[in-house]
Formats: C-alpha cells, structure tokens, sequence
C-alpha cells in the first residue's frame, strides 16, 4: 500500500514536472516567434525611416534651389535687369511672387512635418 502511494506520488510529480516543462517550451517557442516577429518589424521600420530621410534631404534640396531662383529673379527684378526678358503688368508681378512665396510656404511646412 505504501509502494503503490509513493509510485502514485511519482507519477503525479513526474505529470507536473513534464507539464511544467511543456508550458515552459511552449512560452519559449512563444517568445521566440515574437521576438523573430518584431525584429522583421525594426528592419521593415528602419527601412522606412532612410527612405523618408532620404526623400527629406531630396526636398531640402529642391527647396534650396528654388529659394536661389528665387533669390535671382527677385534680384533681377529688383535691377530692373528682367524688364527684357519679363515683362508682367504689376499685378501679373505680384500674382507671380504670391504664388512662389505658396510654393515656398508649402515647401517649409512639408519639411517641418
């Protein structure tokens, strides 16, 4: 009768240890798929974050350029240099520059964001 106790008490603890050790797998094998799950994630966002900087640093730069064309025509308007080659009535002028003073504006806040 104590044998047969003490054989039940075995299997019992044998039971427990070999589910305790099946829901430590299965959490491992969780824990595993998810962290596999979020690297592919970081690659995927870092990916993301050089293809934005990179479209970013394109715009800055077409911005800087369009500032300096601006800066040119304005100069030469000023000179009175661009009379010959433009010739606006003053309202055409200032409907011009409140359209490229807009580009410029819609540049600015594009790269802010």
């Amino acid at each position: 009768m104590v044998d047969q106790k003490i054989e039940n008490e075995t299997l019992e603890s044998s039971h427990s240890v070999e589910n305790a050790l099946a829901m430590l797998w299965e959490k491992a094998r969780e824990a595993s798929y998810l962290i596999s799950t979020l690297r592919d994630e970081k690659k995927k966002l870092q990916s993301k974050i050089e293809e934005v900087e990179e479209e970013l640093m394109h715009a800055k730069n077409e911005l800087q350029t369009k500032q300096s064309q601006l800066d040119q025509v304005q100069k030469e308007l000023s000179n009175g240099s661009a009379h010959s080659s433009i010739a606006l009535a003053g309202d055409e002028k200032k409907v011009v520059q409140q359209k490229i003073r807009s580009v410029i504006s819609k540049l600015e806040q594009y790269l802010s964001s």
